[in-house]
């Protein structure tokens, strides 16, 4: 699990809450850097097309938030997006 975060307040997205780049020390010797995205996405129960709609626009947008990450920490190896509901 994560024993380092670095959160990126200076980041910003309509779809986003929060990102931060962690630590994962889950495989072993290896430590992975990893950027974590907490996107705000419609319910999917409740209109999968607002869904798709916003997790299409969050998609079109990830390489320029991976860019934006990547300029102010450093390279990562992955991506984690977490969804959070409204």
């Amino acid at each position: 699990m994560s024993l380092a975060t670095q959160p990126l307040n200076e980041i910003s997205h309509p779809l986003v809450s929060s990102m931060h780049m962690k630590k994962d020390f889950s495989k072993g010797h290896d430590v992975e850097y990893v950027l974590v995205i907490d996107a705000i996405l419609p319910d999917a129960k409740e209109s999968s097309e607002a869904f798709d709609a916003s997790l299409t626009d969050l998609l079109l947008d990830l390489e320029d938030l991976k860019e934006m990450a990547e300029t102010r920490v450093g390279k990562f190896d992955r991506v984690d997006i977490r969804s959070h509901y409204h």
